[in-house]
């Protein structure tokens, strides 16, 4: 995959997250801050790196409704503890 593809593929991914974060009505601000951002970051290269994108898109979609994001996000536990509500 050349330099393109990469930035692609990240703009791609960062924009599932946010799409995830959305759904999962995540506290931005108590995610992106807690431990200085060293999770956060993490959570940024577990998403770029998924295997899972096919099925996360599905879901965010609509498509997959009763799915558990647990089964196929590697960061659902992170996003589930910083929900707003």
């Amino acid at each position: 995959m050349g330099l393109t593809g990469w930035v692609e593929r990240t703009y791609q991914r960062m924009g599932m997250m946010q799409r995830m974060i959305e759904r999962m009505d995540v506290d931005v601000s108590r995610l992106a801050c807690a431990d200085n951002g060293v999770s956060y970051r993490a959570m940024v290269g577990r998403c770029r790196g998924c295997a899972q994108a096919d099925v996360c898109i599905q879901w965010l979609d609509g498509h997959r409704p009763d799915a558990d994001p647990g089964s196929f996000c590697p960061n659902s536990a992170a996003f589930a503890s910083c929900r707003q509500h």
